[in-house]
């Protein structure tokens, strides 16, 4: 691929990175895009004439890719510098939601907000390669006292409040996109994803719908991943709420619990658990306040999910962990019979 003329491209993210590798494609009748959105069996791409098409590919790209086409066919997918990935709903596969993105915007409604959510959504967003940024939601509905909470609990979090009704932070969010960032929100059904893009926009691009009274939840007004410009500089990707947000099996947690992986290196024994070890320095911030509880049992539910996926996904370690069990439970066995005797 010859160094190509960025056109319309430069709205949608295009930097001298996405150049550079195309500069690695030896094909000069190969023509640069990116995606912005998938359905189904196929992809839809903009080129450097602002043109958006329908593409094929033999294994289908994700929204945010850099791709090289030759009519309508994606011949390469570039190399991602980021990817913000889950494990699917039945855990079998890591499904990758969105790539290339450089900003992950947690979005966290403050009429409903989970911290244990948030903290689940920053081991995703660490994980990813992007920087990610708390979002708080319809900040005019809640009380001066929740950005003080979610700072002290979030510890190492940047956290930014937000309101779509009264544009607190519109501003500051849209500078985080400029010049030609990517980001990506992510959050629940009803987290005001859509209406905050659309405040970004500075148009009702994007549909929205009312939560429901009941409980605060919205429906999935958004359908599938989609990308598109912002005026001024920047790109944003908007996405549906995800019901289920499993990790990967080789998310690092402590990324997302930065006073807890501190604490570790005080405790006794090296491969500490945080439960009921002995001499355990992240167990004794708890006793002594330092540490919150809830983030504690947070950090275990994530630590044991993400052990529990790499036993899915490691065929290997699944068959060690197995071999362990059965030795255990012979050894177990073996002691009755000697007790009967």
């Amino acid at each position: 691929m010859s160094s190509p003329v960025p056109g319309a491209l430069a709205a949608f993210g295009w930097s001298d990175r996405v150049l550079a590798l195309c500069n690695t494609l030896d094909d000069p009748s190969l023509e640069p895009a990116r995606v912005v959105r998938v359905e189904r069996s196929a992809c839809f791409a903009v080129f450097a004439d602002g043109v958006e098409r329908l593409l094929h590919a033999a294994v289908l790209p994700s929204v945010g890719d850099w791709i090289a086409t030759s009519g309508a066919v994606v011949r390469h997918v570039l190399p991602r510098w980021s990817s913000l990935t889950r494990a699917d709903p039945a855990g079998v596969v890591t499904q990758v939601l969105v790539a290339n993105v450089d900003l992950v915007v947690i979005t966290a409604p403050a009429d409903r907000l989970s911290l244990a959510r948030v903290e689940r959504e920053l081991a995703v967003a660490w994980d990813s390669g992007a920087m990610p940024l708390v979002v708080v939601t319809k900040c005019d509905l809640a009380n001066e006292a929740m950005e003080r909470t979610l700072v002290d609990r979030l510890i190492g979090a940047d956290v930014l409040m937000t309101s779509a009704a009264t544009r607190r932070g519109v501003s500051e969010l849209l500078g985080r996109l400029q010049p030609s960032r990517t980001g990506v929100l992510l959050g629940p059904s009803g987290a005001g994803k859509s209406t905050l893009a659309n405040a970004l926009l500075g148009s009702d691009l994007l549909a929205t719908c009312a939560v429901r009274d009941g409980d605060r939840r919205g429906r999935h007004t958004t359908t599938s991943r989609q990308l598109v410009s912002v005026p001024g500089g920047g790109v944003l990707i908007d996405t549906p709420g995800l019901r289920s947000l499993g990790l990967p099996g080789e998310v690092d947690v402590g990324q997302a619990f930065p006073d807890i992986d501190s604490l570790s290196t005080e405790c006794r024994f090296s491969d500490c658990q945080h439960a009921t070890e002995p001499g355990c320095a992240v167990a004794a911030a708890t006793e002594t306040g330092d540490l919150d509880p809830d983030r504690l049992a947070s950090f275990r539910k994530l630590q044991r999910e993400v052990v529990s996926q790499a036993r899915r996904d490691d065929p290997l370690l699944r068959k060690a962990e197995l071999g362990i069990w059965k030795s255990q439970l012979k050894s177990v066995r073996l002691n009755d019979k000697r007790r009967v005797r």
